[in-house]
């Protein structure tokens, strides 16, 4: 559903670092995810949300953040874009 909303610009790379935050990557990565994620942001120079994207991919994303949390990143893009349904 990441990897669906990410292409459709539902999900933004922006987006998604505001709930897939510091605190988030610290709690839910392995040490070698976390090292390989800071390894590539100092050999660019930058930490973006785009290189986060390039070194954790949506299908990693899903196998080490809580999928709540990512559930509400996905509703908060469709709630952007205009594509949300009706609360019950």
């Amino acid at each position: 559903m990441l990897q669906v909303g990410l292409e459709e610009k539902v999900v933004t790379p922006a987006l998604l670092v505001g709930f897939v935050n510091p605190d988030v990557l610290a709690h839910h990565l392995p040490p070698e995810l976390l090292s390989k994620l800071l390894t590539a942001a100092l050999a660019a120079g930058a930490m973006t949300p785009e290189r986060l994207l390039e070194v954790l991919t949506p299908a990693v994303l899903a196998e080490n953040v809580p999928h709540d949390v990512l559930w509400r990143c996905v509703e908060a893009g469709a709630e952007r874009t205009g594509i949300a349904g009706e609360k019950s």
